[in-house]
């Protein structure tokens, strides 16, 4: 017999305690309707497995439909808003980053610097394998003297099946060839220096090659300019700030190192098409537009 949905505890509980979880592995079961806008992610990777749901989910302001037999994944300090519909029924498993750098650090979908697989839709079969390591997991934490071994372990399992799935993913689709060694070096730049440097010379030159030529080997693998994906780590983290933190318009010009608050909104408009207030007070309206 299915449980009443009082009796589970509501997806949206313990947000706070979330971000601060022991032990750098955390479980929770998560059932019922649930909705929340402009929740910035803890310094954690966030894995939500949905057995059923409805609703929507937007990641850093692309808006996701909420499927039965989903993965979403959370990156570090992304923003979220959501809702989801009664009949959302499944688990999250909370990893520190701490954890990821130092056991997971192999896994290949956690070294890209942005989320580029934030919903992966799954068989039951795989479902069903992910939930079997997931109650152990929590059978494993409802005990006294918990072996966080074993803990580690399972969550270690559960990361690198996700891993396959999303090369399975990759496979099929023919999304991306291989990612060229220059390119991951430029990723993990970027990741470094955004928000000081923001000229495609100063990645060129430390990684030895011209700047026309980053400019290739990014349209090569993204389609896009080094100067566009420059562009576009600043602008999220603009975005993420000005929705997801309480620093003022201005300190966020500073963080990013802008020369002046006018100089900060006028390239956040020239980008986005709307100025930094907007985005503060529209965020949602103006991810769908």
């Amino acid at each position: 017999m299915e449980m009443q949905r009082e009796d589970i505890p509501y997806i949206e509980k313990d947000l706070e305690a979330e971000a601060n979880i022991a032990q750098h592995i955390a479980y929770y079961r998560i059932a019922g309707s649930s909705e929340i806008e402009n929740f910035r992610s803890p310094d954690a990777y966030v894995f939500i497995f949905f057995e059923r749901n409805s609703g929507w989910h937007a990641i850093d302001f692309v808006k996701y439909e909420e499927k039965d037999l989903q993965v979403h994944i959370s990156f570090p300090g992304q923003i979220h808003s959501w809702s989801s519909g009664a009949r959302a029924r499944g688990h999250k498993l909370i990893i520190s980053k701490y954890f990821v750098d130092k056991y997971l650090f192999e896994v290949d979908f956690l070294k890209l610097q942005l989320n580029e697989h934030a919903v992966l839709d799954i068989t039951r079969e795989h479902f069903d394998e992910l939930e079997s390591d997931l109650k152990r997991i929590a059978a494993e934490l409802s005990n006294k003297n918990i072996k966080w071994d074993i803990v580690s372990l399972r969550a270690g399992l559960i990361i690198r099946l996700i891993d396959y799935l999303i090369k399975d993913k990759v496979l099929l689709e023919a999304q991306l060839g291989p990612v060229k060694p220059v390119i991951q070096q430029f990723n993990q730049l970027l990741d470094e220096h955004f928000h000081t440097e923001k000229k495609v010379s100063f990645y060129a030159d430390k990684l030895a090659i011209t700047p026309n030529y980053l400019n290739i080997l990014c349209k090569d693998v993204y389609s896009e300019t080094a100067k566009q994906l420059i562009n576009k780590w600043v602008v999220l983290e603009a975005k993420r700030l000005l929705c997801g933190s309480p620093l003022s318009v201005k300190e966020i010009s500073y963080t990013l190192e802008f020369s002046s608050v006018a100089a900060f909104s006028d390239y956040v408009k020239e980008h986005t098409g709307y100025s930094p207030k907007q985005w503060r007070e529209n965020s949602l309206v103006l991810a769908d537009a």
